[in-house]
């Protein structure tokens, strides 16, 4: 999910006694059943269906008995929402509105007997029926508002210079697989954002940092990892023209990309990604697979895992400004997944993320 922006994160912020709330079907969680709760996370990311896990006290001592374990209540297919943040300031934000999926009691040889109630983000409901349908001249991001009104969501796109298709096949595909898909060919990325549309398009549409996060105070920990192990200097698609007999190619090198390229680049700019298995209908769709395969290799140069205080509108899609880190590794970064957790702790946040820096800024 994408967050609102916020300028920056002091090291001493607004942040109050963290908290969390369960709402089911409609309605807050008893305050008994709230008592019981150990810990609650909540996870997203741009790949997977968002999810959610609740553990719960299983264990009533007055009566020596288990309180949930056949309670009705926490059944597979109940609605759930969670919300987590802070008592006081901007109190607590949804992170997930979803249904329980799944069950898993623990009863261990020491301790009181626990139960995780898991859940995934309602969209997962949509995997419910793969289809085939074919899409005459249209772009992909036509394509996807199209598959938003078959599944009643909007769709947010940002479309940049794409071709239309004069047939595209859906084969059998889940709506959602399909969209990811779609998305991947043209270097995008599709979320879920924060008022529950999907975003369609590259990842450089999102404008200005998330939060600012500073090494030392606001950031607990930051492990970035530069590797050229995967990188070319071009990316070069081959195809044949059967109208005109002849060959169509295309050589996209680093200078066409939206994002700067970082990192020590003579170690890997002699090397070619040469790409022919493709169906190449023109040299401007040669053009532009090759640039959009290459910034999909450019964007895995430098990625990270971190760590911050409890950030509740920090989700996947949004961007992140990471300072104190020296030249190489400070700067923009995209956030691919996040991990909200409430429990002994207190609240944290951990993310992943790649460096994004897009030029002209």
């Amino acid at each position: 999910m994408t967050a609102p922006i916020v300028t920056s994160i002091a090291t001493k912020g607004d942040f109050y006694v963290p908290a969390f709330e369960l709402r089911m079907r409609g309605r807050p969680a008893a305050p008994d059943v709230i008592r019981d709760v150990i810990s609650v996370s909540y996870k997203d990311s741009l790949t997977d269906v968002d999810n959610f896990d609740v553990v719960i006290n299983n264990w009533d001592a007055a009566n020596r008995s288990f309180k949930y374990a056949d309670d009705t209540r926490f059944d597979p297919g109940t609605e759930i929402e969670l919300w987590m943040g802070y008592r006081g300031g901007h109190g607590l934000e949804k992170m997930i509105t979803g249904e329980i999926t799944s069950l898993r009691p623990s009863f261990p040889s020491a301790g009181q007997p626990t139960l995780t109630v898991s859940g995934l983000n309602l969209l997962h409901r949509l995997r419910k029926e793969e289809r085939s349908e074919t899409y005459l001249d249209r772009t992909d991001s036509e394509i996807a508002e199209a598959v938003g009104r078959r599944l009643g969501i909007e769709v947010d796109t940002k479309p940049q210079r794409e071709p239309r298709h004069a047939y595209l096949l859906q084969n059998n595909a889940y709506d959602i697989v399909f969209l990811l898909q779609r998305a991947r060919a043209n270097g995008y990325d599709l979320f879920v954002t924060q008022n529950d549309h999907l975003f369609f398009g590259p990842s450089t549409e999102v404008p200005r940092p998330t939060y600012e996060l500073v090494y030392g105070g606001s950031l607990i920990e930051f492990q970035p990892e530069l590797t050229t192990a995967h990188q070319v200097g071009e990316v070069v698609v081959r195809g044949w023209d059967p109208i005109r007999k002849q060959k169509i190619e295309y050589k996209a090198k680093p200078g066409e990309l939206a994002t700067d390229v970082l990192g020590a680049r003579k170690s890997y700019e002699q090397r070619k990604e040469i790409v022919a298995d493709r169906v190449v209908e023109s040299p401007a769709e040669a053009k532009r697979l090759a640039v959009e395969i290459l910034q999909r290799i450019a964007k895995g140069l430098v990625t990270a895992t971190g760590s911050t205080v409890g950030l509740p509108r920090l989700r996947a899609g949004g961007v992140i400004e990471v300072g104190g880190l020296g030249r190489r590794f400070t700067g923009r970064y995209f956030v691919t997944d996040t991990t909200h957790a409430i429990g002994d702790g207190g609240y944290t946040t951990q993310f992943g993320c790649r460096r994004e820096e897009v030029k002209g800024n």
